[in-house]
This record gives C-alpha cells, sequence and structure tokens, in this order.
C-alpha cells in the first residue's frame, strides 16, 4: 500500500509538472504571435490588408516564441551540471527567437534580421546585404549597472562565461530583509548574487535570474509598435543617433512584473515571472 501511495504521489506530481510545462509553453507562443501580430498590422504596407498582415506576424512571431521557449528550456543544463557552458546556447536561441518575432512585427521577409545583446551593446545583422550591420549601445545598461555594482564588485568570469553582466557580493550578506531576503537580482540589463552560496545554489539561481534577462529582452518588441513615432521624427541628427548608436532600450518589463505583484521571498512564486524563471532554471514543479 505505501508503494501504491508513493506511485500516486509521482504520477500526480509529474501531472502537475506537466501542465506547469504547457502554461510556459503557450505563455510564450502566445506573447510572441500576439505582440508580433499587432506590431504587423501597425506597421504594415498599405496594399495590404490588416487581417493578412495579422495572420502572417501571427504564426511567426509565434514561432519566435516557440524557439524563446527552447532557449529558456536549456538553462536548466546550467543547474543539472553545475556548468555555466550552457548559457551561451540558450541566449543564442533566444537571441533568435526574438529576432523572429521582431522581424514578424515589421512586416520583414521571414528570417531575413538578425539581433543579439551583449553586455551594453546590441548587435544586428541580416541576410539582406543592402542592410549594414550595427552595433548600438544600450542605455537601460546604465541604471542597471548601477543598481546591481552597489557594494558588489563585478563577477568578469561570469559576465564572460554568461554572456550578462554579472556583479557578486563577497561580504556574506544577503539582499533586502529578514523578512524579505533574496540571494540575487536582475536589474534589466545586470545581475547581481551572492558570492557566499553552495555552487549547486549559485548555478540555479543564475539560471534564474537569466531568464528575468531574457523576459526583459522579449518585451523589446513593444518597440516595432514605435515605428511609426520613429519615423515621424523630423530631426536627423536624432534619427542618426537612434539608427546608428543607441538602440531604444525602454525597461517595458518592469510594467508587467510589477502589475503580477510584487511578494515576499514565501510568496514570490505568486508573481508569474518568477514562477516561470524558477521552473525554466530547475525543470522541475515550483509551488505557487
Amino acid at each position: 500500500m505505501k508503494y501504491v501511495f508513493l506511485l500516486m504521489i509521482f504520477f500526480t506530481t509529474s501531472s502537475y509538472a506537466q501542465n506547469q510545462e504547457r502554461t510556459v509553453l503557450l505563455y510564450n507562443i502566445g506573447l510572441g504571435g500576439i505582440t508580433s501580430g499587432i506590431g504587423g498590422i501597425i506597421n504594415k504596407p498599405k496594399e495590404i490588408s490588416w487581417e493578412k498582415a495579422f495572420i502572417k506576424a501571427f504564426w511567426q512571431g509565434s514561432i519566435g516564441g516557440g524557439v524563446n521557449f527552447t532557449g529558456k528550456k536549456i538553462l536548466y543544463l546550467i543547474n543539472r551540471n553545475q556548468n555555466a557552458i550552457y548559457a551561451w546556447p540558450a541566449k543564442l536561441l533566444h537571441s533568435a527567437g526574438v529576432s523572429i518575432m521582431e522581424n514578424a512585427a515589421l512586416c520583414q521577409p521571414f528570417l531575413q534580421n538578425w539581433n543579439i545583446d551583449y553586455g551594453p551593446v546590441r548587435f544586428d545583422f541580416s541576410t539582406n546585404r543592402k542592410r549594414k550591420f550595427k552595433a548600438r549601445f544600450l542605455p537601460e545598461v546604465i541604471y542597471a549597472v548601477i543598481r546591481a555594482s552597489k557594494n558588489n564588485r563585478l563577477d568578469l568570469s561570469n559576465t564572460i562565461a554568461l554572456g550578462n553582466i554579472i556583479f557578486a557580493n563577497h561580504k556574506g550578506s544577503f539582499f533586502g530583509t529578514t523578512d524579505d531576503f533574496y540571494l540575487g537580482a536582475s536589474y534589466g540589463r545586470a545581475i547581481e548574487y551572492i558570492a557566499d552560496i553552495t555552487d549547486s545554489t549559485k548555478y540555479s539561481l543564475l539560471a534564474h535570474e537569466i531568464v528575468h534577462q531574457f523576459q526583459y529582452g522579449e518585451y523589446q518588441i513593444f518597440n516595432t509598435w514605435l515605428k511609426p513615432l520613429e519615423k515621424s521624427i523630423k530631426s536627423k541628427t536624432i534619427q542618426t543617433i537612434f539608427s546608428k548608436y543607441v538602440y531604444f532600450d525602454m525597461p517595458y518589463f518592469f510594467v508587467p512584473y510589477y502589475l503580477e505583484g510584487n511578494y515576499n521571498y514565501t510568496n514570490k512564486y505568486k508573481n508569474f515571472f518568477e514562477f516561470e524563471a524558477e521552473r525554466f532554471a530547475t525543470n522541475k514543479y515550483v509551488h505557487r
């Protein structure tokens, strides 16, 4: 009877885990499809109907969202194998997914334009030879680095290995208060974490925070919705600055994150974005 009871617990937990997997998969596909579809309507050529533009951008954006999911899924290997090497395949895949979404929202040919960020710079390149390679500064990095560097030191080895700006606290103290503490945080373009923790905790923590970095990058899709506004700017100087040197890196992600609720440490997974980050970091059932 004991073994039957244990089997029931196993299958119930597996079922919950599968439901959570479907939840995050549908969220990523839905985010890609809907945001790209709306972008397709906004940026469509005049001769194309809004229905046709939406459908085309929707299915392409959904593929991008699916690729994002796959990129995030790889991150749990960092924790499972205690090795940061898996961060780069995850980053490359996720960047490809975001690129597909943005491409669809801008009504560009499928799989034509690509981008990836590394530290404070966003790199844009294209299969269209007429489009020039771009390396543009991400201004949100300034805020993120100021927040993450406070009382912390740059973790250069992990910054290089993980492809994200990372600061470590070597003082052995946690962030926050005794009632609401945390071991790490992401500020959009930079991460901070407590260095004095076990390797198993460190790897799962870094994987968790990288998911937040990915979430932040996904919400840059809203820049495609502002394309008509960008075209209306008459100043050639401003146009040149943002087309060649600076990428308009708005922290859109912070809005839905805080709308989800800023819970204390015990209840933090009630926030969907925290739940998603932990789910991808550990690949286990997350209690909400």
